[in-house]
């Protein structure tokens, strides 16, 4: 397995909220994450900041438990998204300057045979091969509830006023729930975790040239943040790939 990452501030917003992490854990296994985090000038940064160091911690402890307790990927990913949610929360709770931060959250935990994509929020993962481009993740937000009930086209959704309503978060309530996708990459395959700020300005078939048409996989993420930028850069953007 291989990994890239990257996160840029953009072209409009003075400090990046975004945060990420590409860590190796016990059991062999590789953590890749990505928050976007909200909630004015100062709560952002921090709920994603939090929530970055609070769910590897907790994915750590769940992994190093002892052979006969050892939880499978999937529980892994759900508790370590429990714990990151209360670390947000309690931190909002005690300082009056962070009520209502939150974050979304998207990861792959992976031992190189089987994976898990968790999602909260409108952070996205793809998953990339010679069959085309599938995004993994449903989308925690108002359009693509309307999407899913007909009332808006996909291509309605992209421009709607209201495109950056999530309806759900991490950290803005004492739990949350953890969409959690199994996969089994096979040879070939890339998985893509982003922020909202690359899928806002930068197409599907776009990303897909990049990641895998291209036959550079290693550049794709600057390169994909680049092609955001040059299109306004209106948010944050953060694209990590790994290839199996």
């Amino acid at each position: 397995m291989k990994f890239w990452g990257n996160s840029d501030t953009g072209m409009v917003r003075s400090e990046n909220q975004d945060t990420y992490l590409m860590a190796s854990l016990p059991r062999g296994a590789e953590l890749l994450l990505v928050c976007d985090g909200m909630g004015g000038v100062q709560g952002g940064k921090v709920a994603s900041t939090i929530a970055c160091s609070a769910f590897e911690e907790e994915a750590r402890r769940l992994l190093q438990k002892e052979e006969g307790e050892q939880p499978p990927l999937s529980d892994v990913v759900t508790g370590a998204a429990q714990a990151a949610n209360r670390a947000v929360y309690e931190s909002a709770r005690q300082d009056a300057h962070l009520t209502g931060m939150g974050t979304t959250l998207v990861c792959l935990l992976t031992d190189g045979k089987q994976a898990v994509v968790g999602n909260i929020g409108d952070s996205r993962a793809y998953l990339i091969d010679g069959d085309g481009l599938r995004q993994v993740t449903s989308d925690h937000s108002l359009v693509a509830e309307m999407v899913r009930r007909g009332e808006l086209s996909p291509g309605e959704a992209r421009h709607h006023p209201n495109k950056n309503v999530i309806t759900r978060a991490l950290g803005v309530e004492q739990s949350v729930s953890c969409d959690v996708f199994p996969l089994t990459p096979g040879e070939g395959q890339f998985v893509l975790l982003c922020s909202d700020g690359l899928t806002n300005e930068v197409s599907e078939p776009e990303i897909y040239y990049e990641v895998f048409q291209s036959q550079e996989p290693e550049k794709a993420c600057d390169t994909l943040i680049d092609i955001a930028k040059d299109r306004g850069g209106r948010d944050n953007i953060t694209v990590l790939l790994a290839s199996f």
